[in-house]
């Protein structure tokens, strides 16, 4: 089963006639009569007055729920989230909740139930953490296929701190020392 850009994101072209109301990270925006409270981008980043833009929302219509964007004035396609972020995530909850669960199995089924247990939470991370990657391949190609393209082999800029894979393996490092 191959995956499609359907199942996760869909892709909004929007021009920003009026963009008010910013406060910090968080701006409301007018186009074509319509208006968005509360939007905000993960970089931080406001659009101007007049500019166009291409987003992936989760869900059509939400702007609370943005994966990617990118301003047709540049080539450069932002994602919202690494792998490296997903990977964070799942083994945070496998940190808060893997030990309960396989303690629980353990103490009242057995010592196979807890491996099974453990299995079940590993296999869960990685699949999500795939998931996640995939994601973001499919929205950044979605987003530098729309006219005007974008040239291809550019990396994604990741969030407020352009981060790249190398970037989340040193803070990791970071994180550790």
């Amino acid at each position: 089963m191959s995956a499609r850009l359907e199942d996760f994101a869909s892709i909004v072209q929007v021009t920003f006639d009026r963009v008010f109301d910013v406060q910090g990270m968080l701006f409301s925006f007018e186009s074509g009569g319509k208006k968005e409270y509360g939007v905000s981008f993960s970089d931080g980043s406001v659009p101007r007055s007049g500019s166009r833009y291409a987003v992936a929302l989760v869900e059509e219509g939400n702007w609370q729920r943005i994966i990617g964007w990118r301003d047709f004035a540049t080539t450069e396609v932002v994602l919202a989230e690494t792998g490296w972020d997903a990977a964070w995530s799942q083994a945070n909850m496998l940190y808060m909740l893997a030990p309960a669960f396989i303690g629980a199995a353990l103490v009242f089924i057995g010592p196979w139930a807890a491996l099974v247990m453990l299995g079940l939470f590993l296999w869960l991370s990685v699949w999500m953490v795939r998931r996640a990657v995939l994601r973001n391949r499919l929205v950044d190609r979605a987003l530098r296929d729309i006219d005007p393209p974008a040239p291809p082999g550019g990396k994604p800029r990741i969030g407020k701190t352009g981060k790249t894979w190398l970037t989340g393996v040193l803070n990791i490092f970071r994180w550790w020392s």
